[in-house]
């Protein structure tokens, strides 16, 4: 790899227009876009269109629920594309009590600042730098903001798995405390078990008991016997609902649960033991069905996708940052891009913590400092490209 030169003027130009960039942040965080809120996703995704800079070519598609994803393609087609993720959807549901983007000393907290809005601001800002210095017209860009990731991108992943044969993709959920980025995801799938028994007033009860939750009773325990003690596979019941009262045997019993996996070898055998659960009833009389909810593949690192992560480590040691691997055990939209077979890393978004909680917060400092590790990446990317950097 050849000495990265320094680019001290989009350092300047990030320092001149960082008002800007926290009144987008501002903007995002403060429109609620929980994953059941359509409107306030679309709302969303609206800041982000007005937000984007000039040239690129934009589709959006609408799923069932009326939510909508947005892809923005430069009109590029000598080279294949460099395709750069986020999403728009949060887990935050609406709270009077912390709902606005505020500065706690040297953080930044609000309701999805880390998880994923944040890491939007970087994506759309780094382009913003490199077309106010005049880079960015020649690069076969495309960027896709989905607006169902929080939900498992259902109806948003051939999106994704449609960038087949893309060069790079960088995926801007947030980094680490530690200044990492992310280059290993778990696979997940999630289910829904459904579990119908024989309704009876327990008080009266002259027959065989055939109650739901204790048939969802053995069922929880047997997703919980899956976890492995070396953590290569991963269960868990997250949800569970059913029964009338305690004098009524229970008709309607379910559960909402999720296996997580290292290795894509493992898959079958996870997939095959949840899949047996609805085939199999403890409690005569009890018949059970299951549903997929969601299913994302785990994300392995090739030779490719490793290179992609030393020109990032050496691009942030040119800008003063020590970047770090991590192999993150949740799951997002560069599972599907490394389906795909696209060398991707993730976790390029700013450093934070506590998602999905009223402590959630970024580094303030690395909503900046990751912008210009993105800016100059991707002008190191159209270089290693077959294009010309400024």
């Amino acid at each position: 790899m050849k000495p990265l030169e320094a680019r001290p003027h989009i350092r300047a130009i990030i320092r001149e227009n960082q008002d800007a960039i926290l009144a987008l942040l501002a903007e995002m965080v403060n429109t609620n876009s929980f994953s059941h809120n359509s409107a306030g996703i679309n709302r969303v995704g609206e800041m982000v269109r007005e937000a984007m800079p000039p040239g690129f070519n934009h589709s959006c598609t609408a799923n069932a629920a009326g939510v909508n994803h947005h892809v923005y393609t430069q009109p590029i087609s000598r080279r294949p594309a460099i395709v750069l993720a986020g999403h728009l959807d949060t887990l935050c549901p609406p709270d009077p009590s912390f709902d606005r983007l505020r500065e706690d000393g040297d953080l930044l907290r609000g309701p999805g600042v880390n998880d994923m809005k944040g890491g939007d601001v970087v994506l759309i800002w780094a382009l913003k730098v490199l077309h106010l210095c005049g880079a960015l017209s020649q690069m076969p860009i495309t960027c896709i903001f989905n607006g169902d990731e929080e939900l498992g991108s259902p109806t948003s992943h051939a999106l994704f798995t449609g960038m087949r044969g893309a060069a790079w993709a960088l995926v801007f959920e947030c980094g680490g405390p530690a200044d990492t980025v992310v280059t290993t995801r778990k696979g997940v799938a999630r289910y829904r078990l459904r579990i119908s028994g024989k309704p009876n007033h327990f008080g009266n009860l002259q027959e065989a008991k055939v109650s739901a939750i204790e048939e969802l009773a053995h069922k929880i325990l047997a997703v919980e016997a899956m976890n492995l003690a070396d953590r290569s596979v991963a269960a868990n019941v997250g949800r569970i609902e059913g029964g009338l009262a305690a004098n009524a045997v229970a008709e309607e019993a379910a559960m909402d649960c999720e296996v997580r996996y290292w290795n894509p070898a493992l898959e079958p055998k996870v997939i095959r033991a949840i899949e047996q659960l609805s085939a199999h009833n403890r409690v005569p009389g009890c018949r059970s069905s299951l549903e997929q909810l969601s299913y994302r593949p785990p994300m392995r690192p090739g030779a490719d996708a490793m290179r992609l992560f030393e020109l990032i480590a050496a691009r942030g040691r040119v800008l003063g940052m020590q970047i770090i691997e991590e192999k993150r055990g949740g799951v997002s939209d560069a599972c599907w891009l490394a389906h795909a077979g696209i060398p991707v890393i993730d976790g390029l978004g700013p450093l934070g913590d506590h998602d999905f909680t009223p402590r959630e917060y970024i580094r303030k400092d690395t909503l900046f400092s990751r912008i210009e590790l993105a800016a100059n990446l991707l002008l190191d990317l159209q270089e290693a490209n077959g294009g010309r950097g400024t």
